[in-house]
């Protein structure tokens, strides 16, 4: 059985056998701030509310608990859920939706049982990505097990790549990305959008020429406006990530007929059947994988299985998570193989006050001067370390919770 297929069944088993009892579940909203504000084509990021998932409750008498990170954003310029929606809609159906599938015993569902939650917020998978998160970070933490262990990665060595949003001028951004390279990200990611585009990218290239280069659109182009898209055909690009609207594939697969440089997608792939959509039309060749869009680490998993019967590359992309989501990434970025980085660049690059940032494996952020990280070798249980409790309440901002009866 192929590494992926095994990693899908290890997950969906993870807790069967746990015997977890629910005694609380709540919801936290936590308030970070970024170290430098994050321009895209659709936006500026000038701080990073996180919403945190927490179960807690025992196993054979002992105390026991898991976290979960949600990856919606402060606002709907990328996605419908925000952190006021996720805050909302965790809380309220899909906790509720969690203590009932506890049932009458509260033991805790196994991570690959949990349809009737994931039912409760069909449409939601930033928030139920969140929950299953929980969930299968109390069963690690039951277990002793790490989620690298589990996966099979332990001590695997993953490329990382670096994200550069849009600069004010070009000096500025060719600085960023030299400091970047400085530190031995051997692949960076610009953000571009309508007016900025071939003039930073030639400007990067002409300073850089052997970077493994790429360029984001956020969806920001119209078809109308590809001709300046097919004028980065010469740069030397890995890809060009979501140029037009998510629902238009159509758009996507006819740009990618005229190109060489191949065309990603993000935005469009909100679940596994959505990739497949997308691959079989044509519209990408080369896939930005997000959990959280996704709708969870299953469904991750899922994604890498499929693409690579196909042989079509698949990186990890990010959504400037805590030490405790990226580590969560940089195993199965691992998993779904070594060829393209990811964006994994150490969080306390871009994040202030992470309340993660204590713990030991925030020391294990160490990107080496190849480019590259090892995967934590299973260290300690769980997907991974338990938050510094005086960082994370000191950064709480509202809470809600619910509890198992």
């Amino acid at each position: 059985m192929d590494v992926p297929a095994t990693a899908a069944l290890a997950w969906g088993g993870l807790g069967e056998h746990s015997g977890f009892v629910l005694r609380r579940a709540e919801v936290l909203q936590v308030e970070l701030a970024m170290r430098e504000p994050v321009r895209t084509a659709r936006s500026t990021h000038r701080r990073r509310p996180v919403v945190l998932v927490h179960v807690v409750g025992e196993v054979d008498g002992r105390p026991a608990e898991g976290w979960g990170e949600c990856a919606a954003l402060a606002d709907r310029t990328y996605d419908r859920e925000d952190v006021d929606v996720a805050f909302a809609l965790v809380g309220g159906r899909l906790l509720a939706a969690l203590v009932e599938a506890c049932g009458a015993g509260r033991r805790l569902p196994a991570a690959g049982g949990l349809g009737t939650v994931r039912a409760a917020a069909s449409a939601s998978p930033l928030s139920y990505a969140a929950v299953e998160a929980a969930v299968g970070d109390a069963h690690l933490r039951a277990e002793e097990r790490s989620f690298a262990e589990l996966l099979g990665v332990e001590g695997t060595t993953v490329a990382v790549g670096a994200v550069v949003g849009a600069a004010g001028d070009l000096d500025e951004l060719v600085g960023r990305v030299g400091r970047l390279v400085e530190q031995g990200y051997g692949r960076v990611k610009m953000k571009i959008g309508p007016g900025s585009d071939a003039g930073p990218v030639r400007a990067v290239r002409e300073a850089f020429p052997g970077l493994r280069l790429q360029v984001d659109a956020n969806e920001s182009y119209t078809e109308a406006e590809g001709d300046a898209l097919a004028a980065l055909d010469g740069a030397g690009l890995d890809c060009i990530e979501q140029p037009f609207d998510r629902r238009d594939l159509g758009a996507h697969a006819r740009l990618a007929r005229r190109m060489r440089t191949p065309i990603c997608l993000d935005e469009s792939l909100t679940s596994p059947e959505a990739v497949s959509e997308a691959l079989a039309a044509g519209a990408c060749s080369v896939v930005c994988l997000k959990p959280a869009r996704l709708g969870g680490i299953a469904a991750a998993i899922e994604v890498i299985r499929r693409c690579g019967d196909a042989a079509v590359p698949v990186w990890i992309g990010g959504m400037y998570e805590t030490v405790f989501a990226r580590g969560v990434n940089a195993a199965l970025a691992a998993l779904a193989g070594p060829d393209w980085p990811g964006d994994l660049a150490p969080p306390d690059t871009y994040l202030r006050g992470d309340p993660w940032s204590g713990t030991r494996a925030a020391g294990l952020w160490e990107v080496d001067r190849s480019g590259v990280l090892t995967v934590a070798a299973g260290s300690e249980p769980g997907l991974g370390p338990l938050p510094v409790r005086s960082a994370l309440e000191s950064a709480v901002t509202r809470r809600s919770g619910i509890d198992a009866r």
